[in-house]
């Protein structure tokens, strides 16, 4: 009785899905929110579907804070951007009716909801786009939104990789599977502002680390003075030199280092730069899924999320894990470890093929 009140309650919020759907479709609307990370590991799934229905349009709803890696890459049409209103319509669920009316009209055919996990909001919002073929994940145990997917899949017990996880979702379609790609596109100027940040700095492709110190979690931050301790280390010990990197809000931390550093004005300049490093060094959040999509080793301070869950996917890789605050992870552990792992990376960080398409 409270599922069939609540169906009925979002029907006239929103309006009910239609019935009919072309097979195969001709229009899919995949949904990806969050961060940089989520969007970087829903680019293989996204791939699957453009690989197993190359005629149909492919439309990504993503956030304001992931969009961008989309940018210039083929595999979707076009990107719609969620964004929260103001006032009453920061409610997501009273600012959907306004932004889903233009999603409705656009009749998709089907709609991937692409999470690692069940997600009420992102129930809500693939039932609001009225479309008939509805897959997304559903908890193990019944809930009261499983209705909101005409296809719902279980949402696994087992621990697996994000991209692992996001692949499940294309079971229910019976599509072939493709290789693995989490590369995002880089323009020419991305590559000049890199170079010629690098040049600025006398810093030479392959040579240097680069360490990005911005974290969307305070328990994912590590301080300056660790940041310049380790630096000063990387160079006496093995020869390297450190560029520090962030964002805008991050000068405070950047300059308070010593090191030598600069803002990243975009994901795609920051991209250009990792992918002119020997290695990305950072802590656990977006930075080190870009490392991935632009084929550069990582090594990455871990708060409390799981590594064997978001590790950078196919890239060398090594970590130090708290269990609680980055912050209280300590730099000789952090030397410990690099000195263990950085004799089995390439010395030559060009890698050709890879995060430079346009």
């Amino acid at each position: 009785m409270k599922i069939r009140a609540l169906e009925a309650l979002l029907g006239a919020a929103y309006g009910t899905p239609r019935r009919d759907a072309a097979w195969p479709p001709r229009k899919i609307l995949l949904i990806r929110r969050n961060g940089i990370g989520d969007m970087i590991c829903a680019l293989p799934l996204a791939r699957r579907l453009r690989a197993s229905f190359p005629a149909a349009r492919i439309d990504m709803l993503a956030s304001e804070r992931n969009a961008a890696i989309l940018q210039d890459l083929t595999i979707v049409d076009r990107v719609l951007v969620y964004r929260r209103g103001r006032g009453l319509l920061r409610n997501h669920y009273l600012s959907l009716r306004r932004f889903m009316a233009p999603v409705r009209a656009e009749r998709y055919d089907l709609v991937v909801a692409i999470t690692g996990a069940f997600s009420k909001l992102v129930a809500v919002i693939t039932y609001a786009t009225g479309v008939a073929r509805r897959i997304g994940f559903v908890p193990a145990r019944a809930h009261a939104l499983d209705f909101c997917y005409s296809e719902p899949v279980a949402q696994p017990a087992v621990r697996e990789h994000q991209i692992e996880r996001c692949l499940r979702l294309a079971e229910p379609l019976g599509i072939a599977p493709v290789d693995v790609d989490v590369s995002f596109a880089l323009r020419p100027e991305h590559r000049r502002w890199a170079d010629e940040a690098l040049a600025a700095q006398r810093l030479a492709a392959g040579r240097f680390v680069l360490y990005n110190a911005s974290a969307t979690r305070a328990e994912s931050s590590w301080g300056a003075a660790a940041i310049a301790e380790t630096a000063r280390a990387l160079g006496a010990r093995h020869g390297l030199a450190t560029l520090a990197c962030g964002l805008p809000q991050d000068a405070p931390l950047l300059a308070g280092s010593g090191l030598a550093h600069i803002v990243t004005p975009s994901v795609h300049q920051f991209a250009a730069l990792v992918r002119r490093s020997l290695f990305l060094m950072c802590t656990d959040g977006g930075a080190m899924h870009v490392a991935a999509a632009m084929n550069t080793p990582a090594f990455v301070l871990f708060a409390t999320a799981e590594p064997d869950t978001w590790r950078p996917w196919g890239v060398p890789f090594a970590y130090v894990r708290s269990g609680g605050r980055v912050a209280d992870i300590t730099v000789d552990s952090v030397l410990e470890r690099l000195s263990e792992w950085l004799p089995a990376l390439p010395v030559e960080s060009k890698r050709i093929g890879r995060g430079e398409r346009i």
